[in-house]
């Protein structure tokens, strides 16, 4: 991806390794900030994009060499939360909180979760709408083995150094804290109105609805109880918080309704018995905005079956107050299908207008198989599909299809930003399957139109083309299978490496030529040694960029994974597209600064304002803004000698030589440190609103109602914490 980046102020996007353990699918997932999550057995490794070549004091920093170059945190996800942790929830909506003898492990009517978790391991991850976290920024959600989830959001910083890494500053996110949990005996509080029993929930899966355009996000999990819950999440945090502090949290459950399908459960002795269920079974629609509500319909995957019932918030609703939810007693629609394990739904970001109709799609994935849907948010909630057996619907087996890949699941799916100018029937989408190697040519593929005069001839992703490579790599049999005879006649591994170790001295002082060693070898017959893995792949907030999560395997003799990890690898590539209809997909679309950057940058989107080369766009209301500081600034003087200072681009200097940063949204000079905050993408420094009032008193009802306290004012980026 370097040959893309003809600017030097971007750093190049490659692919990069990691050692870690996989233990589940969909384990990679992007935030709206482009901040990258990746989970493992037991942990989560996050990355922190930077938006300019770091400087140091000689010039370029020559330590970081790639995006995503430091890992920006990696941190346990086993840890067994204590109830304790939620208190704070109940004291703020001034609930009793309930008291009960607490036992680590074990929750739900499970066989085997009810009685205890022996591992607390990750089972699936995902990054909740911008706005909760400090700054605005997103907060992360992580599933684990015990059938709960937590929260973990950046803490309040300590100061002055708090960004500071390696000598350049650079966000980090450290302090990294747990707010909250729920399930597996971790309670939240009711909302007025709202009843439910108290009970230790195994939580299956959960899926963050879609940005609200209003104050805080829902959250649904589902439980093994074939019940689907809503939750209310809303934040505040404060500037002057003490360090690691989560900020304040209001979290209520706001509706609950069973989820269990038409579809009547079957025995596992039953010789039809199948089964069933996925950690990944529930997914919202976009939001279709009306006069003076919002609407949403959420998918839930039951037993070959998949729902969908709608969800309405009143708008707008005061911040930190509980909103107001209504869910349908019956689904809209369904549908009756085969369905394996780890099933689950994608939607499209777009609700169309067909005729009249308000219409949402999106694609099934059984998960061998996928299947196109629509749903119209215009129909009013009937029965449903009324309750029948499986073979009334046929639905008991799989459909026979002799050339689709039904033991290779599908691990990643994404639907790319529909087209304004062309209206196809299928959603367009790009899929990964687990298993990749030279047998297999279905572990990708795509609907997307091919490019009309491909330059370097291959078509697809750079990382489908690097995956191509790698199982497609050959050895003469007898060279691929030497290290494994080397091996065997080795008395131990110990012994292995010590002999690897004096061939090799032994080779760097003689005249080896490893040629020799293969002398009449058969070179025509050869086998491929390599098989891959593909764990997940997520698709870049703009929806330019996609990655892919792998790890890499020997195809000739068995390997184990061991706690030191397996040879994994976080690929990336982007999908050719005209340069109009990105341009116009990104338009219509809600994108933080962050996204905009990430997407010029490497998805082929339109330049930013005050990122990289370009220029601050001078508006007017940024004009009007500057001019109420006018007056002030001329009156401020330098902090040394006292002389006049006079603005030149980013800085203020006297005509002593003395430069100060000026605030990119007042235009005033920050004349001592501690008083202003740092851009994490233009890099620009701004007054805090507490030094504003403090310089200008008068104008208190301008700082507070047109300057922000989280957001950048000249390219409108957050902050650094």
């Amino acid at each position: 991806m370097a040959s893309e980046n003809h600017s030097n102020s971007i750093l190049p996007l490659e692919s990069f390794s990691l050692t870690a353990v996989p233990a589940s699918t969909h384990n990679i997932v992007w935030s709206p900030d482009a901040e990258l999550a990746v989970g493992c057995d037991d942990c989560v490794f996050l990355f922190i994009p930077e938006f300019s070549v770091p400087k140091c004091s000689n010039g370029t920093n020559a330590k970081v060499v790639r995006q995503y170059n430091d890992v920006a945190l990696q941190f346990p996800s086993v840890e067994h939360r204590s109830p304790e942790l939620n208190r704070p929830l109940f004291e703020l909506v001034g609930q009793e909180f309930p008291e009960f003898e607490y036992v680590p492990g074990g929750g739900g009517s499970g066989t085997v979760t009810s009685q205890g978790s022996s591992m607390n391991h990750l089972v699936a991850l995902d990054w909740s709408p911008s706005g909760l976290g400090r700054m605005n920024r997103s907060v992360l959600a992580v599933l684990t083995g015990s059938g709960a989830i937590t929260i973990y959001c950046e803490g309040a910083s300590d100061g002055m150094n708090a960004f500071r890494v390696r000598g350049r500053n650079a966000r980090t996110l450290r302090p990294w804290v747990a707010a909250w949990s729920v399930g597996a005996g971790l309670l939240l509080p009711l909302a007025e109105g709202h009843e439910a029993q108290y009970t230790k929930e195994c939580i299956t899966a959960f899926a963050w609805a879609r940005d609200t355009d209003g104050h805080g996000a829902l959250l649904a999990y589902a439980n093994d109880e074939d019940e689907v819950v809503i939750v209310s999440v809303q934040a505040k945090h404060e500037s002057n918080a003490t360090p690691g502090d989560s900020g304040q949290w209001r979290i209520e459950e706001v509706a609950r309704f069973v989820a269990e399908g038409p579809h009547p459960k079957t025995d596992p002795i039953d010789p039809d018995y199948s089964p069933c269920g996925s950690s990944f079974s529930l997914s919202w629609s976009p939001w279709l905005k009306g006069d003076n509500s919002k609407s949403s319909m959420i998918s839930y995957v039951a037993k070959n079956y998949v729902g969908f019932r709608r969800v309405t918030i009143d708008a707008p609703h005061q911040n930190m107050a509980p909103p107001n939810v209504k869910v349908d007693q019956a689904d809209s629609d369904g549908v009756c299908l085969f369905l394996s394990p780890d099933a689950f739904v994608v939607f499209e970001d777009l609700v169309w207008t067909i005729g009249e109709s308000k219409i949402c799609r999106g694609l099934i994935a059984t998960p061998m198989l996928v299947k196109a849907f629509q749903v119209s948010f215009d129909e009013a909630p009937s029965s449903g599909i009324g309750g029948h057996a499986l073979y009334e619907c046929r639905t008991l087996y799989p459909e026979a299809r002799d050339e689709s890949p039904v033991q290779n699941p599908i691990t990643g799916l994404i639907i790319h930003p529909p087209s304004l100018s062309q209206t196809t029937t299928t959603p367009s989408y790009s899929l990964v399957r687990l298993s990749a190697t030279h047998e297999n040519d279905a572990w990708y593929q795509t609907n997307l139109p091919l490019p009309s005069t491909p330059e370097d001839g291959t078509v697809g992703p750079q990382w489908a083309t690097e995956i191509n490579q790698i199982i497609e790599h050959q050895l003469p049999r007898a060279m691929a299978y030497r290290p494994a005879a080397v091996n065997a006649s080795a008395g131990s591994e110990v012994d292995s490496d010590e002999d690897e170790e004096m061939d090799v001295e032994f080779a760097e002082g003689s005249e080896y030529d490893p040629e020799e060693n293969f002398a009449g070898v058969d070179t025509e017959d050869q086998v491929h040694i390599n098989r891959v893995r593909i764990w997940g792949m997520t698709a870049s907030p703009g929806g330019g960029m996609t990655a892919v999560f792998i790890s890499q395997y020997s195809a000739l003799w068995p390997e184990r994974d061991t706690y030191a990890g397996a040879k994994c690898r976080v690929l990336f590539g982007r999908h050719d597209r005209q340069n109009q209809e990105t341009e116009a997909t990104l338009a219509v679309k809600k994108l933080s600064t962050e996204a905009r950057a990430w997407e010029w940058m490497y998805g082929g989107g339109p330049p930013v304002w005050g990122v990289g080369t370009s220029s601050l766009q001078e508006d007017d209301k940024r004009t009007a803004l500057r001019e109420h500081f006018e007056l002030i600034g001329r009156k401020q003087a330098c902090s040394f000698c006292g002389l006049s200072l006079e603005p030149k681009g980013k800085f203020s200097r006297c005509r002593g030589g003395h430069l100060f940063a000026t605030c990119a949204t007042t235009g005033l000079p920050i004349l001592s440190p501690g008083l202003s905050r740092t851009c994490s993408v233009c890099g620009s420094k701004c007054l805090k609103r507490e030094s504003l009032l403090v310089i200008a008193p008068h104008l208190k009802e301008i700082i507070i109602d047109e300057i922000s306290a989280e957001q950048c004012g000249g390219c409108g980026g957050k902050f650094i914490n």
